[in-house]
């Protein structure tokens, strides 16, 4: 597992100074330990629990925008947490009404923040991970590393249908890993997957926890339209101190 980013020993504005200038002084954004997803126009971000939840600090981080962020909603069985921030989103994700279908495997795309922000080429791909059919809850075949829990799964339409949270063993009950830097684990032996929580789940905790969001079955992208830009878009890194 990668190891944990070190943060400085400062607190509020002077740590939100603090980064950005060193993200001034690099060539790409800083090192997050997790990622995010926008869902309103206010700048709230869903991203997974396990990443925010011993935090001494916590940022969010769009471009060169740092943002103290707070934890104002979680589930510890979902595995799932809302920040308040005060980016404001260019876009903000739309849930898709179902679940992406179990009977059979589709592409979809998914990825860290970090790793987004760096890629080249993503206007043109339209898929970096296939739906795993048959397997409980939502879960990909995919090559996701430590940094990428929170992140966003979107279909070919640009929908989101879920949220990432660990990479799991493809056998039962044989362990996992957390996809985050903040957190130790210990890695799942033999063939993985990556499991995220599905959109019907996701819905559930936002509408208890009074949470804007939107949702469509109309799709967001057309067929030439890329997932990965709108992912890109749409992701926000996530900073634990």
């Amino acid at each position: 597992m990668l190891s944990r980013h070190r943060l400085p020993v400062l607190a509020g504005p002077c740590l939100v100074l603090a980064l950005a200038a060193a993200h001034a002084q690099t060539a790409g954004p800083p090192d997050t330990n997790a990622s995010g997803v926008f869902l309103n126009a206010a700048g709230d971000v869903l991203t997974a629990r396990h990443a925010v939840s011993d935090c001494r600090s916590l940022f969010a981080v769009k471009g060169a925008q740092v943002a103290e962020a707070t934890v104002v909603a979680a589930s510890p069985e979902l595995d799932l947490a809302v920040l308040r921030t005060t980016l404001k989103p260019y876009l903000h994700a739309t849930l898709a009404f179902g679940d992406a279908a179990p009977g059979h495997s589709v592409g979809v795309f998914a990825e860290a923040y970090a790793v987004l922000q760096r890629s080249s080429g993503r206007a043109t791909l339209l898929s970096n991970a296939l739906t795993v059919p048959g397997a409980e809850g939502l879960q990909l075949l995919s090559g996701m590393k430590p940094g990428a829990s929170g992140s966003a799964v979107l279909g070919t339409d640009g929908l989101l249908l879920g949220v990432v949270v660990e990479r799991v063993a493809a056998a039962p009950h044989a362990g996992g890993m957390v996809l985050s830097r903040t957190v130790s684990s210990a890695s799942a032996a033999g063939a993985t997957q990556v499991r995220a929580v599905p959109t019907s789940q996701v819905r559930q905790f936002l509408r208890a926890h009074d949470i804007a969001f939107s949702e469509s079955g109309s799709p967001q992208l057309s067929s030439m339209q890329s997932p990965a830009a709108r992912a890109s878009t749409l992701s926000v890194g996530v900073l634990c101190g």
